[in-house]
């Protein structure tokens, strides 16, 4: 079910069952949920290149739960939880089309360090984003 939520949020290059069965396992899967129902996911893994650093495979509230405040809830919720695990912060990529998302992670901190024409083939061009938590 998580991956068919997954693709309604990112499309094609949405997450498999098999991915995330495997970010469970080795990275962090989290749920936001609103009366039993899933709303929302965020996939997380720490970064080999820097450790304390987390990076965001997936972050998305389902679209018929959107606008509701939900999103910054939940950001905030695992913003929260990864600074308890000694993270020092987030990186993630944005579709670059995605104005509320990316409106979403400016209002946390999150600062652009580039864009990427491209990023998952034709089409899929995304900013990169990065929030240090030991900043704010």
């Amino acid at each position: 079910m998580l991956s068919t939520y997954d693709h309604e949020a990112f499309g094609s290059t949405g997450l498999r069952s098999s991915d995330i069965a495997f970010m469970a396992r080795a990275g962090m899967v989290f749920l936001a949920q609103m009366d039993g129902e899933t709303v929302g996911g965020c996939q997380l893994m720490r970064m080999v290149e820097e450790p304390t650093m987390m990076w965001g495979v997936g972050f998305y509230i389902r679209p018929q739960w959107r606008r509701q405040g939900l999103g910054s809830t939940f950001l905030a919720g695992v913003l929260e939880l990864i600074s308890t695990l000694s993270c020092s912060g987030l990186m993630l990529t944005v579709d670059a089309g995605n104005a509320a998302a990316s409106g979403l992670y400016r209002s946390f901190g999150f600062r652009l360090l580039e864009s990427m024409p491209e990023f998952y083939g034709r089409g899929e061009d995304r900013h990169l984003m990065r929030l240090d938590l030991r900043e704010t």
